[in-house]
C-alpha cells in the first residue's frame, strides 16, 4: 500500500491500475482562509459521520456480525465518498466564481496552449489522456497511467514542475507558479461518463461559451463523447 498512498494535506490513494480525474490550480488562487474553512468543514463532516458510525456499531452490542459490520462500514464509506464530492465541488465552484480567485495566468491563449502541449507531452510518455480542460486558474485532466509509468503523484509534480518554470519565463516573473498538492479522485464504476461531461462543461458553467466544442483548451479523446450527457460529477 505504502507505494501507492501518500499524504499531502489530504490523503491520497493512487493505485497504478486507477483512473484518475486531476485538478491542479495556480499557486494562491484560492486564498489561505478559504482554504482552511473549507478543510474545517470537511473534517467536522468526517467526524460527525465516524461518531454516528460509532452510534450504530454500538446499537448492536454483542450481536454484531461480520456481515452487519460490513454493511454498517459500507454505508460509512459511501458518505465519506459524498463528502469528499461536496467539498470538492465547493473548491471548484470557487476557482470559477471570479472571487478573489486571482491570478488567472491561463487565460492568456499563448500560457493556456503551453500547459496543453506540455500535457499532451507528458500523455505521451506516461499516459492515457480523456479529457483536458484549462481554465484561467485551474486545470482538469481526465487520465490513466501507462503500467510502466512513476507513480502518478511523480508524474504530475514533474509535469508541473516543468510547465511553472517555462511559463514563468514566458511571463517574466518567479515564485511558484503552481499549487503543490493536486486533487485526485480515483474513478468508480459507473462515474466516468459523468466526470468527462463535467470538464468538457466546465468553460459551459462558466459562461465562456455556449457548448463545450468552442472552447479552445478542451480537448476530449476522440469516440468517449456519447449522444446524451449524463448529470455532471458532484452536481
Amino acid at each position: 500500500m505504502k507505494d501507492f498512498f501518500y499524504r499531502g494535506n489530504l490523503p491520497h490513494w493512487q493505485p497504478p491500475e486507477g483512473t484518475f480525474f486531476i485538478t491542479y490550480r495556480l499557486y494562491g488562487s484560492i486564498p489561505k482562509p478559504v482554504i482552511e474553512v473549507l478543510k474545517a468543514e470537511y473534517q467536522s463532516a468526517l467526524r460527525r459521520l465516524d461518531t454516528e458510525h460509532a452510534i450504530s456499531l454500538a446499537t448492536f452490542k454483542g450481536e454484531l456480525t461480520q456481515d452487519v459490520k460490513a454493511t454498517l462500514n459500507a454505508v460509512l464509506e459511501k458518505k465519506q465518498y459524498e463528502e469528499q464530492k461536496r467539498n470538492f465541488k465547493k473548491f471548484d465552484d470557487f476557482l470559477d466564481s471570479r472571487i478573489l480567485n486571482e491570478p488567472h495566468w491561463l487565460k492568456a491563449a499563448d500560457i493556456a496552449q503551453f500547459e496543453m502541449e506540455n500535457i499532451r507531452h507528458y500523455a505521451e510518455r506516461y499516459f492515457d489522456l480523456y479529457a483536458v480542460c484549462i481554465m484561467s486558474n485551474h486545470v482538469h485532466l481526465l487520465m490513466k497511467p501507462n503500467p510502466d509509468a512513476p507513480i502518478l503523484w511523480k508524474v504530475l509534480q514533474d509535469m508541473k514542475k516543468y510547465s511553472g518554470r517555462k511559463i514563468n519565463q514566458m511571463l517574466g516573473r518567479h515564485g511558484k507558479f503552481w499549487e503543490d498538492e493536486s486533487y485526485d479522485h480515483l474513478v468508480r464504476d459507473g462515474e466516468f461518463d459523468r466526470i468527462l461531461w463535467y470538464i468538457l462543461n466546465n468553460p459551459v458553467k462558466a459562461g465562456l461559451v455556449e457548448t463545450w466544442e468552442r472552447y479552445p483548451f478542451t480537448f476530449c479523446q476522440p469516440g468517449l463523447v456519447a449522444p446524451n450527457p449524463s448529470s455532471a460529477f458532484g452536481l
